[in-house]
């Protein structure tokens, strides 16, 4: 497999280049609206939705969109602008998890030195991909190589697996 970037990296480019703008700007929104008079006039009763809307417009930084600019609206409207710190929070944790990591299991006989694991893992990230988890386990049983399992990908090349396949293969009908 090449070096070159495969369908997975160029999806989690995507992936960040579409949250990050909405986590800048809407952390600019919050440093807004730290400004005491701001909430003071967006706390003030005697203010209409719409007058607050306009306050709200009015202070917001520039360079939101239309989307981030009704959604802080949505959160005016319904009360709970001042959620706007723990949705922050909230979104960055979700924004930064990004889809699950792909684990994979390197089982060996005998434990495996640091350069025989860098070079697994050289192997693998360049077969599976960057992005790959890798753990390192030792099961004596396999008498020797190596058990390899990667999401549902199993490849057996232990001493233990080749045994069993030719023995399966010679009491076969």
């Amino acid at each position: 497999m090449s070096a070159q970037a495969r369908p997975k990296d160029y999806a989690a480019a995507i992936y960040d280049l579409a949250l990050e703008p909405w986590l800048t700007h809407l952390g600019n929104v919050e440093q807004a609206l730290r400004d005491a008079a701001l909430r003071a006039a967006l706390a003030d009763p005697g203010l209409s939705t719409g007058a607050k809307l306009d306050r709200l417009n009015q202070a917001l930084p520039a360079g939101l969109t239309g989307e981030m600019r009704k959604f802080v609206g949505t959160l005016l409207e319904a009360g709970q602008l001042e959620q706007l710190s723990a949705i922050l929070i909230e979104f960055d944790r979700l924004a930064r998890r990004r889809p699950e990591r792909t684990l994979a299991h390197v089982t060996s006989a005998v434990p495996l030195t640091e350069a025989e694991q860098e070079t697994m893992r050289a192997k693998l990230s360049q077969r599976f991909g960057a992005d790959l988890e890798i753990q390192f386990e030792v099961d004596s049983s396999l008498i020797g190589g190596v058990h390899l399992r990667v999401g549902d990908q199993v490849i057996d090349g232990s001493v233990a697996g080749k045994l069993a396949a030719l023995r399966d293969h010679l009491t076969a009908p």
